[in-house]
């Protein structure tokens, strides 16, 4: 199995996510940390705001997943989202509990975040459509700064 993502954007804002639609996507979880909110904030962007409430006015069912903390999560509960904390993620548990509350099968599912070891292998794993995004800012916690190195490495192979 490949790690390569699917897709690869700068920012969640700049996926096409009518292609998505037009592709029989339905269900979109994204990771929270880096992906939608910079991961020390306790709310994401307003422009990620909007972008979340189009795609829920298109009919796309959306879930929050990440390996943080429910406290963590607890901070976008403003948001209305389904959001599911402690997925440990890259295992695929996470995200078919989200396929689950969403309804969604996993040829009509993507996973959406900033993490190749977490995000897109537990898409990989799952066999959902993998969305890679740069991560917001630069700022992690330190495991996740490491594992970045190992990231930024395979992407320059996947994308020479």
């Amino acid at each position: 199995m490949t790690l390569a993502p699917d897709y690869y954007f700068d920012s969640v804002l700049d996926i096409p996510y009518e292609t998505l639609w037009q592709q029989k996507i339905r269900g979109l979880i994204y990771d929270l940390d880096n992906t939608l909110a910079h991961y020390d904030q306790r709310q994401a962007p307003a422009q990620v705001v909007a972008m979340l409430r189009r795609l829920e006015k298109m009919g796309f069912r959306i879930c929050l997943l990440t390996n943080n903390t429910r406290t963590r999560l607890k901070y976008f509960d403003d948001l209305g989202l389904e959001g599911i904390a402690n997925a440990a993620k890259p295992l695929t548990c996470g995200v078919r509990k989200a396929m689950a509350r969403m309804g969604t099968q996993p040829e009509h599912t993507a996973i959406i975040g900033d993490q190749l070891f977490s995000d897109v292998w537990a898409g990989k794993n799952a066999r959902i459509t993998t969305i890679l995004v740069k991560p917001m800012t630069e700022k992690d916690f330190m495991l996740v700064r490491v594992k970045r190195v190992f990231e930024r490495w395979l992407l320059r192979r996947y994308y020479k």
